[in-house]
């Protein structure tokens, strides 16, 4: 009886050994779980140089007159840049909320910065049509010029959307609970994208401008060539029609001299010292016209010499 007894209480000892040695090893597993929580720290790191990388591209774009490839590949690059740190954002995983903060932050910067690179693209292709308008005026092409511009105002409404896309997601984010890293960035942007909001409503502006202004041109040229045949009447009507079309651009355009951005104000100031000057030329011509059409040549040359010399 005796040995019995003395056996139970070993064979409960032992399992109470292994009992209490498994529950120390199940503490020392749990202890060891919270140490290794997993942290999305350099995936965060890599994305966020490759935000700055596709925004450094951006800053560095210069909109130059018949030069847009290097911004071309510029944003190419910086739509690279976005994707691939959406991509490690998107297969980031942590478990501290701090960095989850950050990664939905971040990936809500890229998506707003993918849309404004495509709305930059779309207004670098209205830019090239633009240009194609005034290189068609070398040769009065109208039919030519005024395709170009239509082209360039669909290019232009093509833009409207990603802006207003990028926009509303940038302004999405709460900036007083967004992360304090990501808060100055934020703000830059938000200020970035209502200028570009801005920018393209100017643009629109500018180009609506063109269309009497091209009216305006196609009628003084076929005025001249009446003139140099001396139809002088015709030449007078079409010289009549010329001041409605020119003010109407002239108009629409003065409020764009003082544009903040150099890609508005200099076409519209240098165009509106040309409307100017047209307007001036104008009467003098409507004038000499109807003097010669009725054999007085002598007042006709008056009229014709008060023109300003660049006509």
């Amino acid at each position: 009886m005796k040995k019995t007894a003395v056996g139970l209480i070993a064979i409960i000892a032992i399992v109470l050994i292994v009992v209490l040695a498994g529950c120390v090893e199940k503490e020392d597993v749990e202890e060891r779980r919270v140490e290794e929580k997993i942290s999305a720290a350099e995936d965060i790191f890599r994305a966020s140089l490759l935000i700055e990388d596709g925004v450094t591209r951006i800053e560095k774009i210069r909109l130059e007159i018949g030069a847009y490839s290097d911004a071309k590949t510029k944003l190419t690059a910086s739509e690279v840049d976005y994707e691939e740190a959406l991509k490690i954002l998107n297969n980031a995983v942590t478990d501290y909320d701090n960095e989850k903060d950050t990664i939905r932050t971040a990936k809500v910067m890229c998506s707003y910065n993918l849309d404004r690179v495509t709305a930059f693209r779309n207004l670098i292709i209205c830019l090239e049509h633009l240009d194609k308008v005034d290189a068609y005026a070398e040769g009065d092409d109208f039919a030519s010029m005024r395709s170009e511009l239509k082209l360039a105002e669909d290019a232009l409404n093509d833009t409207r959307p990603f802006i207003s896309t990028a926009k509303e997601k940038c302004f999405s984010i709460d900036i007083d609970t967004a992360p304090a890293e990501s808060r100055s960035g934020l703000l830059e942007n938000r200020i970035s994208i209502e200028q570009n909001e801005k920018m393209v409503l100017e643009f629109d502006i500018l180009l609506s401008g063109m269309h009497p202004y091209i009216d305006g041109v196609e009628h003084l040229l076929k005025a001249t060539k009446y003139m140099q045949n001396e139809v002088w009447h015709s030449a007078e009507l079409e010289f009549s029609k010329c001041p409605a079309d020119f003010s109407e651009s002239k108009d629409r355009l003065a409020d764009l001299k003082n544009s903040e951005f150099t890609e508005i104000s200099v076409p519209a100031i240098t165009r509106d010292g040309i409307l100017t000057k047209m307007l001036e030329a104008l009467p003098h011509l409507e004038a000499g016209c109807r003097y010669a059409d009725r054999g007085n040549f002598k007042k006709a040359d008056e009229e014709f010499n008060k023109i300003p010399v660049f006509y």
